[in-house]
């Protein structure tokens, strides 16, 4: 008959095999749930790409300038302005872009809008 020792021992090797057997078995099921979420998250992104594909949001031309010369953001008001969009354009205020650039002081902004014939003598509301 084995002595205590040699059992003991034989329990500490078992108990390694079987650690070594759920670390493996733990590594396998990580690969698995990785490999789905790899799909889950490609088929989501594909789903989002097509319904970001599929939504258009757009601003009234007014808007767009209104709010890129508040953001004193000068390339933008060039291209709009060049792409045919009015200076005068208002909102619902009557506030033209040139006063908003006249209030928040944007002295470039002005010039622009002024050489592209903004009306000086426009009135809110």
């Amino acid at each position: 008959m084995a002595n205590h020792l040699e059992l003991i021992q034989e329990l500490q090797q078992l108990d390694k095999k079987r650690r070594t057997q759920q670390l493996k078995r733990w590594a396998v099921y990580e690969k698995e749930m990785q490999n789905k979420k790899r799909k889950a998250d490609k088929k989501g992104r594909n789903a989002n790409l097509q319904q970001e594909s599929k939504r258009h949001v757009s601003f009234a031309a007014s808007v767009a300038l209104l709010e890129a010369s508040a953001r004193n953001d000068p390339d933008e008001v060039r291209y709009l302005l060049k792409n045919n969009v009015s200076p005068d354009l208002c909102n619902e205020d009557g506030l033209t872009a040139l006063h908003q650039c006249c209030i928040d002081n944007y002295e470039e902004m002005v010039k622009i809008l002024l050489d592209r014939g903004a009306s000086v003598n426009a009135q809110d509301n």
